[in-house]
């Protein structure tokens, strides 16, 4: 004989939890709203941050007494720069060189100097947005210790 199946029951002190229909849009428009932002991240072009890095080392300068100096340079480029606008290495380092060896103050701090060549450099590169030096002076007979300037600029 066949088993007769009775409807199912519920336990006296459990709540049947049936999600009304309402409720259900409410939720599933809040969940877009939550993941709307990573839909649309994904739907953006990429976006390139460039730079340049180099290094000018062991340069004697006539800055508060003959000095030997390391530079560190990072130049930061402007976002969609063009193939053909990019600065040539070797123009930037001579352009560092010479505005070195043509400092007026000798005696200013080297914090002072680092952020002019700073500066010297973001002016005269418009597609540079951002230079970073670190300038180390070595040790000297008087100063037996090096010690490091750094200087950030950005438009």
């Amino acid at each position: 004989m066949p088993k007769i199946s009775s409807p199912p029951t519920t336990h006296p002190n459990r709540v049947s939890r049936i999600v009304p229909a309402g409720y259900a849009t409410v939720i599933a428009a809040i969940v877009g709203i939550l993941l709307l932002p990573l839909w649309s991240a994904s739907s953006r072009p990429p976006k390139a941050v460039e730079a340049l890095s180099f290094e000018v080392s062991k340069f004697p300068v006539q800055h508060q007494g003959p000095q030997v100096i390391d530079l560190q340079v990072r130049l930061g480029y402007v976002s969609g720069i063009e193939p053909k606008q990019y600065p040539d290495f070797e123009v930037l380092y001579r352009e560092i060189i010479a505005f070195m060896n043509a400092y007026p103050n000798e005696t200013d701090y080297w914090e002072v100097f680092n952020k002019a060549i700073c500066m010297d450099l973001l002016n005269r590169h418009a597609v540079v947005s951002s230079v970073d030096i670190d300038l180390r002076v070595h040790p000297t007979f008087g100063i037996q210790y090096s010690h490091t300037s750094h200087c950030g600029v950005s438009r």
